[in-house]
């Protein structure tokens, strides 16, 4: 864990340098745990790391900064969407780790997207807006 957290803090401190040389405009702590992370898993696949709690760790520290990220700059009414992306994501994180494909979980993921497209286009409908509002509104009090 300690390598990890090296490398994190180090990557954290150059994307700070650099985003302010750049000009560019990125989360630098996002950038530190997804640099590490990845390469994390390119050594779990070349035999030379076994940590996969703490890879799972950081990659879940992703998923959820790609949620949000999405969230921020969706329109409301695409955040219909959430739980289905956030799933999805999930579910493509764990067949990178394990390598294994969840036949059944990516049937619901196809039922879930397309249950929540069925929203989506009737979001209008007026006997369908409350349900449609309060997807879009799932984290609004958190």
């Amino acid at each position: 864990m300690l390598e990890a957290f090296s490398i994190i803090s180090l990557v954290f401190i150059g994307a700070l340098i650099y985003k302010q040389k750049s000009k560019k405009t990125f989360c630098s702590i996002c950038a530190a745990i997804a640099i590490t992370w990845l390469l994390m898993l390119v050594l779990l696949k070349a035999g030379a790391y076994e940590d996969k709690i703490l890879l799972g760790l950081l990659i879940g520290q992703s998923i959820t900064g790609l949620y949000y990220f999405g969230l921020r700059r969706l329109p409301k009414s695409l955040r219909i969407f959430t739980l289905p992306f956030f799933l999805t994501l999930t579910a493509v994180f764990y067949l990178l780790l394990s390598g294994k494909f969840a036949a059944a979980a990516f049937g619901l993921l196809t039922l879930l997207w397309a249950a929540a497209w069925l929203i989506f286009v009737n979001r209008n409908d007026p006997g369908k807006k409350t349900l449609a509002k309060a997807v879009a509104n799932c984290c609004e009090d958190a």
